[in-house]
């Protein structure tokens, strides 16, 4: 017979003693991105199956008379992109940098997977939708060292997949038009990057473990939800088992990995080095958002002959802030052309790199204080999963034995 359930199930989640409050809804941002994703699943697996089918890409002709429409539409405002042969791929690129958030785990790993389980996901959806509502419903145990994730726009990186976009259709251009709008971009995103490194001096609160917190949170009341359905309503056969079974074991996989991840001794050098690394690309982006400005800077300014190429400009930014690059300007500069950069240099240089590097210690300890509880969230939806698979497997002995 199979082990009773709920009460095992039950006993191994804590009550956090708080009145129960119901989890606030998503917001714009957060179903617009989830459409994206559903949209560019589709569109991906509809393009994969017409190809298929018919043995050519028959969206090919729609997708280029598109592209033509806009570029005209570019033209005819003075905003002709100076290489248009790119102009799909840069907009594939910005697409999935946004819908992403140019975060390289959503975008290398988060979609991919989910556009091949897209059809699995359907079918997670349509076998559980009364588990994921009563999920998505149940309210939550009030506890106000709880923390709460904020979502904020994703400024950073639309800027990012702007610029990147510029950089292909603009980059050659000398036009004043598109190298404003490529300085604007870069400023914005430069000073936004500058304000947020001031955070990277303080210690690490609940607010940086949010993302975690609530991915474990979730975890356990899935669990807790799955354990009730098959309570309330047992499966009938032993395809139902075996399929329940898969996806679960597919979805809880990555709560496994996490405990593995940040356990012992190696996690502890794992942290170490995620915290190293978080710094380092940190201070790439911010150096590079400066030089890059600097560099859209010049060649708005100097509109005499000859014109500053992008390459020229950018090498001129960028002997400021690396003292092994050191070349004659091949035209006149303004005289903030030399002292901006070279101040920019120092200030990063100086008031960014010691304090933020006198801090790393701190957030390292930080950062495996605060994941310790974390961990046994993820352990706690683990043990849970044991548990239902346990009662799963003695359903399916009971089926085999008639």
């Amino acid at each position: 017979m199979a082990q009773p359930l709920p009460q095992s199930s039950a006993q191994l989640v804590p009550s956090s003693g708080g009145p129960p409050t119901q989890p606030p809804e998503p917001g714009p941002l957060a179903r617009l991105k989830s459409w994206a994703w559903r949209f560019t699943a589709c569109y991906l697996w509809v393009h994969w199956v017409l190809s298929r089918e018919y043995g050519r890409d028959i969206l090919a002709g729609s997708e280029h008379a598109t592209g033509e429409w806009v570029v005209t539409h570019l033209a005819s405002v003075g905003y002709a992109p100076t290489n248009v042969g790119v102009f799909p791929v840069v907009f594939v690129v910005i697409w999935f940098l946004i819908i992403t958030r140019l975060s390289p785990l959503q975008l290398f790993v988060g979609f991919p997977l989910y556009l091949i389980f897209a059809p699995i996901s359907v079918l997670f959806s349509l076998i559980f939708r009364k588990t994921l509502k009563a999920a998505r419903e149940k309210p939550a145990q009030n506890n106000s060292q709880s923390p709460v994730l904020k979502k904020r726009f994703p400024l950073v990186p639309l800027l990012i997949a702007l610029i990147i976009g510029w950089l292909l259709l603009y980059g050659g251009s000398f036009a004043k038009g598109p190298n404003t709008v490529g300085c604007a971009l870069s400023g914005g995103l430069f000073l936004i990057l500058a304000y947020r490194a001031l955070g990277k001096t303080s210690r690490m609160d609940e607010r940086n473990m949010a993302v975690l917190r609530v991915w474990a949170t979730r975890g356990i009341l899935i669990m807790q939800n799955l354990s009730k359905q098959v309570v309330d309503k047992p499966p009938k056969s032993k395809v139902e088992v075996a399929t329940s079974l898969f996806i679960s074991r597919l979805g809880l996989s990555p709560f496994r990995r996490v405990r593995i991840i940040f356990g012992g001794n190696r996690g502890k050098n794992r942290i170490a080095m995620i915290i190293l690394g978080e710094y380092i690309f940190f201070l790439f982006l911010l150096a590079a958002s400066a030089i890059l400005f600097w560099a859209f800077a010049l060649k708005v300014a100097v509109t005499s002959q000859p014109l500053l190429s992008l390459t020229a400009a950018l090498t001129i930014s960028a002997s400021h802030f690396l003292p092994a690059i050191n070349i004659p300007s091949p035209t006149n500069l303004p005289w903030w052309g030399q002292f901006g950069p070279a101040l920019t240099s120092w200030t990063l240089f100086v008031v960014y790199i010691g304090p933020v590097s006198s801090a790393l210690p701190m957030r390292q300890d930080d950062f495996m204080k605060r994941i310790a509880p974390i961990q046994a969230d993820f352990t706690l939806a683990v043990k849970l999963w044991h548990i239902y698979r346990g009662f799963m497997n003695g359903c399916r002995r009971e089926f085999m034995k008639m």
